[in-house]
């Protein structure tokens, strides 16, 4: 603590270093001990933060995400740059997991240095999410392992453009009141519709058409309402297909019918 002089009168100026070597938070209190009859005591709270020193520049920084749909090809690159100052190689590579994903190292060479580049690839072939770190070990006595995070979101391949996915049926109980779903296969994903079957059906009348439309496959669902008088009512239709990939589509069926 120093004091200076200024025009008002008195100023202490305290300065607070960092004393901790390695990295994490940690909370403490300084006490002042004053001789003002008021208040004999201050209390000045310090917070730390203390971060691992930064050896490389890694682009893309923070988590790795992987995200796409299942049988399709998924990957990504990280390029690591030692910084002059904190040159080191990198030995060995793992994964936490691996399960999800396969990764490969290589190297290649600038100006001033060495230059990594870790490819990531999924390996997940049905849907659903997964995490996963990918561990580099390193000759630098600061930093000896650089951790990069994996977040991977594999989602169920789009096998058909359904418009659309929600019905709605509005209208009068004293007319006829009725809409259509159309849907068309994805020429990489071929599938038949096998059965439909809504989950209630005491207020519809469906029917599926198989047609075809500019020389592709399509069908066609028609919803009428049998609600004979005025209220709303709510319903689904799963239509069973003959591919692995959605064995199932659902439509949701709704309906406002008024006088």
């Amino acid at each position: 603590m120093t004091e200076a002089k200024e025009p008002a009168g008195k100023t202490y100026i305290l300065t607070v270093e960092n004393r901790r070597k390695t990295k994490g938070r940690y909370r403490d209190t300084i006490t002042l001990l004053t001789t003002s009859s008021i208040r004999k005591e201050l209390t000045i709270p310090v917070y730390g933060n203390i971060k691992p020193r930064q050896i490389a520049a890694i682009k893309p920084s923070g988590t790795v995400m992987l995200r796409g749909y299942a049988g399709e090809a998924i990957k990504t690159s990280v390029r690591i740059v030692p910084k002059k100052e904190q040159m080191f190689d990198i030995v060995e590579t793992k994964a936490d997991k691996g399960e999800n994903l396969r990764f490969t190292l290589t190297t290649s060479k600038q100006a001033d240095g060495k230059v990594y580049l870790l490819t990531v690839e999924n390996k997940k072939k049905t849907p659903g999410r997964f995490r996963d770190t990918i561990r580099l070990f390193t000759t630098n006595k600061t930093q000896k392992e650089i951790t990069i995070p994996i977040w991977g979101e594999i989602k169920a391949p789009e096998i058909a453009s359904i418009k659309p996915r929600r019905l709605t049926l509005r209208g009068s109980a004293r007319e006829q009141v009725k809409g259509s779903v159309k849907i068309i296969p994805n020429d990489k994903y071929p599938f038949s519709i096998m059965e439909v079957k809504p989950r209630d059906g005491r207020n519809i009348k469906y029917d599926l058409k198989e047609m075809e439309e500019s020389g592709k496959k399509i069908y066609v669902l028609t919803v009428e309402n049998l609600k004979k008088e005025k209220g709303r009512y709510y319903d689904t239709i799963n239509l069973k297909t003959d591919n692995k990939h959605l064995p199932e589509i659902r439509i949701s069926v709704s309906a406002g019918i008024g006088d």
